[in-house]
């Protein structure tokens, strides 16, 4: 069983800690790191458990005070319970103070006396709603502004969890917080959270999840996971980017061969991590050896570019099990630019790196691109992603990678 069923299962499966007493009044955290899937996991295998109680998920991201955090939670309750849905424009709960921590009634920044009624009134049925076995998501955790202080946010979740017995989830990355925050954190979460759960996917069983929302041929499921795991990439929005992306495409391209899918999916990947797609057919020169093209993303640096090439064109750097990690791609590759600075002038003596502006600013910018100089030397060399696929279809996929239409 996969650490996301497992997890599934303690939650709500067959006297699921969620669905028991034991964890009213309590708060528990769902950590992972970011992107791996932890909302939709909530989202799609959790929260559909509580649609028919009181119910809340609450995304902290851009919340700037605890009474908007406050205000969120208790719309979001009445309108689960009334389902209601949309019961207040954006416009109006902008102008709505909350109630506070001890659930009383505050003044009401000058909305119109009815609409103050209307709101109050909503306010005070969402209060008692929290006392019947609510279940609150905070989502984004560590999103919050920072106009929102740990210390005040830990203490209203605990009152929260206290004053209405109600179970409450945090779902975050908890590796984000940094320096004095990160212990303030630290002895927060050993104070307030009751228990603590690693979300931990496969790249398999994330892929798996998301797969089964598509209407994709099964057999392009191993190409397609194939590429991914060539990015060792656990992450759950790229993955609904490409299948999103890729069953879009296939529809008006049903032929494709699975090299074109190879090349379509580890493109737009690419795409996704560093926003580049490789154009080598836009950027010949006659001066690369074995006819290189010259790959466009340094195609303001033409003479650094061609280098590049030319260094990577090497055998040093042919060898597809070569370079087990970008550090070493990159050292051996600045010591070839920096042979061409070599200073051979002085008879007798061993030529010596002559350091110049121009090769400080080359190797400044191949610092600064390494993870795309890393990627397009394991695409081209070590996937040899474009083998077999023709130009045409390079510049078809390449043009609905860059601009969403077909």
């Amino acid at each position: 069983m996969s650490n996301i069923e497992k997890l599934k299962e303690y939650l709500i499966g067959d006297n699921g800690y969620l669905l028991k007493e034991l964890s009213n009044g309590k708060a528990m955290m769902i950590s992972g790191e970011w992107g791996s899937g932890k909302t939709h996991f909530w989202k799609n295998k959790i929260e559909p458990k509580f649609k028919k109680q009181p119910y809340a998920y609450v995304s902290l991201y851009g919340k700037t005070s605890i009474a908007s955090i406050e205000n969120d939670l208790y719309m979001q309750i009445y309108s689960n319970v009334n389902k209601e849905g949309d019961f207040i424009s954006k416009a109006s709960s902008t102008l709505i103070t909350t109630y506070a921590r001890v659930f009383k009634p505050v003044s009401i920044i000058d909305a119109g006396e009815s609409e103050k009624l209307v709101v109050e009134s909503k306010h005070k049925k969402a209060i008692k709603s929290l006392q019947k076995n609510a279940v609150i998501c905070f989502d984004d955790f560590e999103r919050k502004s920072k106009d929102v202080d740990l210390n005040d946010l830990f203490g209203f979740i605990t009152q929260l969890a206290l004053n209405f017995n109600c179970k409450i989830v945090l779902i975050l990355n908890s590796d984000v917080f940094e320096g004095k925050e990160k212990k303030l954190f630290a002895d927060l979460k050993e104070k307030s959270v009751s228990k603590f759960f690693k979300f931990n996917p496969s790249a398999e069983n994330l892929f798996e999840i998301i797969f089964n929302k598509y209407t994709l041929d099964e057999k392009h499921k191993t190409i397609i996971l194939n590429a991914i795991n060539e990015f060792s990439l656990l992450n759950a929005r790229i993955y609904e980017n490409i299948l999103e992306s890729f069953q879009e495409y296939s529809q008006k391209n049903p032929e494709m061969t699975e090299q074109e899918i190879g090349y379509f999916v580890l493109a737009l990947i690419n795409f996704n991590l560093f926003h580049i797609v490789f154009k080598f057919y836009d950027y010949s020169d006659p001066s690369l050896e074995n006819n290189f093209n010259l790959p466009s993303f340094f195609a303001e640096q033409k003479d650094l570019t061609i280098k590049l090439v030319n260094s990577l064109s090497n055998p040093f750097f042919q060898s597809r099990d070569k370079f087990r990690t970008q550090l070493e791609l990159i050292d051996l590759l600045k010591n070839f630019i920096s042979s061409d600075y070599k200073n051979t002038n002085e008879p007798n003596k061993k030529a010596e790196t002559k350091p110049t502006e121009k090769l400080t600013e080359d190797l400044k910018i191949v610092n600064k691109y390494a993870d795309i100089i890393w990627s397009y030397w394991r695409l081209e060399t070590k996937l040899e992603y474009r083998k077999d696929v023709s130009e045409e279809s390079i510049r078809k996929i390449n043009n609905f990678i860059e601009t969403g239409i077909l």
